[in-house]
């Protein structure tokens, strides 16, 4: 096999330093690494540049699907987007992309080649024939501005240059796996009122209210990670005062999260020093002697950070 394909399909150890890849006089260690260690200078915004197309971003490494499995990829991406974004819901947009691979050795004549190192840092190829949907709540860091035409061809490849292709279709199942997580989420969430993913230390308890207001709510199979909130088990017709408890031996407090009119309330007790964030931004609290209150919270992810604990806590509102 091809030793960049076989790097890309995982056939090589990272770990393993004996072995010697070699493209263009650099090894595919060498490259992988950049992606990972990519710290290209960009001016200090006070505000994110909004997601566009034509635009090439970082793809997290790992990301907490809607059906509450943590993804991990195999390797570091940069996509460019080639559409603007398209709203699935009120808070959940997604974006068409075509990843880039610094790979420069396996394009065709045909394919679409950036030369220039000074904008990723290295020269790449804008894989034209592996466009996938994706959400944009996967995208990481914005890199820079590439624009382009992307045109359809036929043409005639070689067998690395074929495998190298569905090699890379195969690893992109990574990016579109986020839309089908989400299409597959949907469909089940019409037995619930709402649902919480929490993690903590990359374990995930998935926990699921069930609708409100039906003196027999319909209680549905539910995956091994997942369970109903202990309201539902109790027979009780539940109302929006309800909500869904979290407890864990691993985090020193205790989470309520109730609905109520399309918005959340995220309730931390006993009071201690904790932040709530998302993408950056820090949200504003409500507290008295007992405990701490966020509200008007959204759909989404929420990282929650106290200097009790140093695991990171995660949680999906859904």
């Amino acid at each position: 096999m091809n030793v960049i394909n076989k790097f890309l399909s995982g056939c090589v150890n990272d770990a393993t330093s004996e072995v010697n890849i070699s493209v263009n006089e650099n090894d595919a260690q060498y490259i992988n690494s950049m992606f990972a260690s990519f710290n290209k200078s960009l001016p200090n915004l006070r505000i994110l540049p909004k997601y566009r197309r034509n635009q090439i971003w970082t793809v997290k490494s790992q990301y907490l699907d809607f059906e509450g499995e943590i993804q991990i990829s195999r390797h570091k991406t940069m996509v460019l987007l080639i559409s603007e974004p398209e709203e699935l819901s009120e808070d959940v947009s997604f974006v068409r992309v075509c990843p880039l691979s610094p790979f420069v050795d396996m394009a065709s004549p045909c394919d679409l080649v950036c030369n220039d190192a000074a904008l990723v840092g290295f020269p790449f190829i804008v894989e034209t024939w592996n466009e996938q949907p994706m959400l944009i709540e996967i995208l990481e860091r914005f890199v820079g501005d590439f624009s382009c035409e992307i045109h359809e061809s036929h043409e005639e490849l070689s067998e690395d240059q074929q495998n190298f292709r569905e090699i890379e279709i195969s690893n992109a199942r990574y990016l579109n796996h986020s839309i089908i997580a989400y299409t597959n989420e949907m469909e089940r969430a019409e037995n619930f009122s709402f649902s919480v993913d929490f993690v903590s230390d990359s374990k995930v308890r998935t926990i699921h209210m069930p609708k409100m207001n039906e003196k027999s709510p319909k209680l549905v199979p539910l995956a091994g990670h997942a369970e109903y909130a202990i309201a539902a088990r109790s027979g009780n017709i539940l109302t929006d005062n309800d909500c869904i408890e979290i407890d864990s031996a691993e985090v020193p407090f205790h989470i309520e999260v109730r609905k109520k009119n399309k918005e959340y309330i995220l309730t931390i007790i006993p009071k201690l020093e904790v932040k709530l964030s998302r993408n950056g931004k820090i949200f504003d609290c409500h507290f008295n002697d007992e405990r701490i209150v966020y509200s008007g919270l959204k759909q989404g992810i929420y990282d929650i950070e106290t200097p009790l604990t140093s695991k990171k806590i995660t949680i999906r509102l859904k």
